[in-house]
């Protein structure tokens, strides 16, 4: 008889909970490497605004210029070969350089906002920062807008992403390797208590002594127990065939001799009917034989025996 195994369930089930927690992790690392990115991200795009507002200056006129730092912009650069937009604003959103089509967010209280959001088709994240220049006699409010395509932040999540599922990826292999050989540990007593069964005679009902772990101590209590009773069983089947030999030893025996004088007295029954027979067939075949021989003798002489002694005239 055939059925399921236990260390293939167990290891089942184990892969399939570590594989799904794996899952779970993969979910969370997915959310934190995007978070992380965004993060990274974001400081750049701070960075890079900051860089560029530095070189914003007062001319004669009153009026604002700006000197772009390309340094600025390659710090957004990188090797996902991300775009690279800006804008500055002079006060009332008077547009002084840049990409005049990239929206302007309105700053935070921290005066720098952050957004995701499209710039023609091209998916980006872009940062406005809000900066005052003095001009002598009062202080002008400016704004500086930096965006960046989302290629470098996708591909720095999936990088997070792809390391983090190779860790866990290893981890589950780990754990399948672990619990295999736990559990054939694990087995190993009960697999010593099926050969020291097996070895056994079969008349050999002794209890089992051999040491098994606490949670395999009810089986070997139960095969024990059941064996007892098979002891039993079988102590009181030999006592009831010895009675039953002992009891019909006798019966037996008068049947034997029954049937042997049975035999014996068809033997005499079948002879005296033998002899009956012969002497049966004798008396009829002697009145034959007398009869027989008259014939014969009236044939030869045309008389009797009482004419051949009868005197001639």
């Amino acid at each position: 008889m055939t059925g399921y195994s236990l260390r293939r369930r167990l290891l089942l089930g184990l892969t399939l909970a570590a594989a799904l927690i794996g899952v779970v992790a993969l979910v969370d690392t997915w959310r934190e490497a995007v978070r992380t990115a965004q993060g990274l991200s974001d400081r750049v795009l701070e960075g890079s605004a900051l860089a560029i507002a530095e070189r914003v200056t007062v001319d004669e006129g009153g009026g604002l210029e700006v000197d772009i730092p390309f340094a600025a912009l390659e710090m957004l650069a990188s090797a996902a070969e991300d775009q690279v937009f800006y804008r500055v604003d002079a006060p009332a959103g008077t547009f002084l350089t840049g990409y005049e089509a990239l929206a302007v967010l309105a700053p935070g209280e921290d005066g720098i906002a952050f957004a995701d959001g499209l710039f023609g088709a091209v998916p980006i994240r872009r940062a406005t920062l809000s900066r005052q220049i003095s001009t002598g006699a009062e202080s002008v409010a400016f704004t500086v807008t930096v965006a960046e395509s989302t290629r470098a932040r996708s591909a720095l999540a999936r990088q997070i992403l792809i390391r983090s599922a190779l860790r866990i990826l290893v981890l589950i292999c780990c754990i399948v390797a672990i619990v295999w050989g736990a559990v054939t540990l694990a087995f190993r007593p009960l697999d010593r208590l099926g050969a020291a069964i097996a070895e056994r005679n079969p008349d050999d009902l002794r209890p089992l002594q051999a040491e098994v772990p606490l949670e395999a101590a009810p089986l070997a209590g139960a095969i024990n127990s059941f064996m007892a009773r098979l002891e039993g069983a079988v102590a009181a089947l030999r006592h009831f065939t010895g009675n039953a030999s002992h009891q019909l030893r006798t019966p037996l025996a008068v049947m034997r001799t029954t049937a042997e004088v049975a035999l014996r007295g068809d033997a005499i029954r079948r002879r005296a009917t033998g002899g009956s027979r012969v002497h049966h067939r004798r008396d009829r075949a002697l009145p034959l034989g007398n009869a027989a021989g008259r014939s014969g003798s009236e044939a030869l002489g045309g008389r009797g025996p009482a004419d051949r002694h009868r005197p001639r005239a």
